[in-house]
């Protein structure tokens, strides 16, 4: 029970700390630049993600505390057929909010690492802890405290909603306001149609390798139950 307590209070943790750091994004860049910049900031991947990712957090957490109290009011096999879904489920999450918050992770080192390098001075610590630290706790508690559960490397697909749906938006968006998040998205900037076209499909590929590559690990080192999915 004590496990399971710590557990959850781990997550919950890091779902706090997630919370957090966006509230003080948005408050920064309300302060600093106004209305636009907050929308534009709660229009990223980064803010999105990590929103998505205190949710999931916070779900986690709670299944571990559940795990750590008697199991309500059902017993036999029912109980363990129920307990295995819901387990199943909550697997399959925690593998696709760190290939996604993972993803996110590499994509920002990957594009604008160089830049930070040169001017690390652009670097302050709300982008550290989104970018950074939270996916790196994230992948910590994931490796730390195994799902109960295997999650089908088809889940990968699953990955693939959240971007899919992102360049959607950011496109119907910027095709409104003219206001892209990423200037390398704009097909009127300097890199034009060809150069948007090819960052998005870079970007898609991306989330796509990371989230085989977590799925993969993931399904090598869970337990022996069978896959629910």
């Amino acid at each position: 029970m004590a496990s399971n307590r710590v557990v959850a209070f781990s997550r919950w943790a890091i779902a706090a700390t997630g919370a957090v750091t966006v509230a003080v994004a948005t408050y920064t860049a309300q302060a600093s630049s106004g209305r636009a910049a907050t929308e534009d900031f709660l229009s990223s991947v980064t803010a999105q993600t990590n929103i998505l990712s205190v949710v999931a957090f916070a779900i986690a957490g709670a299944h571990a505390w559940r795990r750590g109290g008697r199991a309500p009011g059902r017993a036999g096999e029912r109980a363990q057929d129920v307990h295995a879904r819901r387990a199943a489920r909550v697997a399959l999450m925690r593998t696709v909010n760190v290939a996604t918050l993972v993803g996110m992770s590499v994509l920002f080192l990957g594009i604008y690492g160089p830049v930070v390098i040169a001017d690390p001075a652009q670097l302050n610590p709300t982008s550290v802890l989104l970018h950074v630290v939270i996916p790196a706790l994230a992948v910590i508690e994931w490796v730390v405290f195994p799902s109960e559960s295997r999650a089908a490397v088809r889940g990968v697909l699953l990955v693939m909603v959240y971007p899919v749906l992102w360049f959607v938006f950011t496109n119907v968006r910027g095709a409104f306001t003219g206001r892209y998040v990423y200037e390398f998205l704009d097909p009127s900037g300097s890199s034009g149609v060809q150069g948007a076209v090819a960052m998005t499909v870079l970007i898609l590929a991306s989330f796509f390798l990371v989230g085989v590559l977590v799925f993969v690990t993931q399904r090598s080192r869970g337990s022996r139950s069978p896959t629910i999915y």
